[in-house]
């Protein structure tokens, strides 16, 4: 069993690729990512990309952000690929302040590399991976759906915000404001706008070769229960299915019933897990 690093993101995606698409849905992050760095080299940052190979065959994959380590979905993962990894990047003094992956996987890797570290680790968050093929009819509230413009651009920086608040992940109001400018300027952001008034919004996030991502989906307190998100999130997943994309994808909160039931009535359906670990 060979692991190896790699620096160009052509390379990696070359050779992880086959191995990432058994489970496009739920390898969207790292997916996502990669199609990034290849469309803007410069515009992601990212440092480790690495793989596991067995009988000359990639069997995993496995990815350094600034804010994570990624670790993929693949199938027949068991202890001795997981150990092989947390070894070669113990060997080589690799800091590793958090990981998300799936939970079985990802469990494995924590249990092993606490014991190497001597560290502890705690469960930031717990996630299911949804996937939707076709949009359910579903009640759609008044208003209707825009692309974020300049002048939704402090409001968004705003909610982005509360929605890291909301979502147990802080987003400092620098971050806030490149994200907003940068979702707005690729048409990526959309509202839900009511009379003119923006009350809801979600973005357009990654894509992968065949799926979209949506992600930041926020409706402010004095706007909830109104149905906006819901018909925010139905009708940008219709459009991008419209668009050529045969499928969407998210990520929500395990303990979060709420958001889980309103997905499952669009059309979304379980797909697979995520789970986030923290390094103390």
């Amino acid at each position: 069993m060979n692991i190896t690093l790699v620096s160009s993101p052509q390379e990696f995606s070359r050779l992880i690729e086959p191995l990432l698409m058994q489970k496009e849905a739920c390898n969207n992050l790292m997916l996502g990512i990669i199609q990034r760095l290849l469309d803007d080299p410069e515009g992601e940052e990212y440092g480790y990309l690495g793989y596991v190979e067995q009988d000359h065959k990639v069997v995993f994959a496995f990815m350094q952000t600034p804010k994570n380590w990624i670790l993929a979905d693949a199938s027949n993962v068991d202890e001795r690929v997981v150990q092989t990894i947390t070894q070669f990047l113990f060997n080589r003094h690799i800091h590793i302040p958090s990981i998300i992956g799936p939970e079985k996987v990802a469990t494995m890797f924590v249990k092993q590399w606490e014991q190497l570290r001597g560290l502890k680790a705690t469960i930031h968050m717990e996630q299911l991976i949804y996937q939707l093929d076709n949009v359910n009819t579903v009640p759609i509230a008044e208003g209707e759906l825009i692309p974020a413009s300049e002048t939704d651009h402090d409001l968004i920086a705003l909610w982005l915000v509360q929605f890291g608040i909301e979502a147990n992940e802080h987003i400092s109001e620098e971050h806030a404001n490149k994200a907003a400018a940068k979702f707005i300027g690729n048409q990526s952001m959309y509202v839900w706008q009511v009379k003119g008034e923006p009350v809801s919004m979600v973005n357009r996030s990654r894509r992968t070769k065949h799926g979209a991502t949506i992600n930041a989906v926020f409706t402010p307190d004095i706007h909830k229960q109104k149905g906006y998100a819901t018909s925010a999130v139905a009708t940008l997943s219709e459009k991008l299915l419209e668009s050529g994309f045969q499928f969407c994808s998210l990520y929500t909160d395990l303990k979060n019933p709420v958001s889980n039931s309103i997905y499952k009535k669009i059309g979304y359906y379980v797909v697979g897990d995520s789970i986030v670990y923290k390094f103390s």
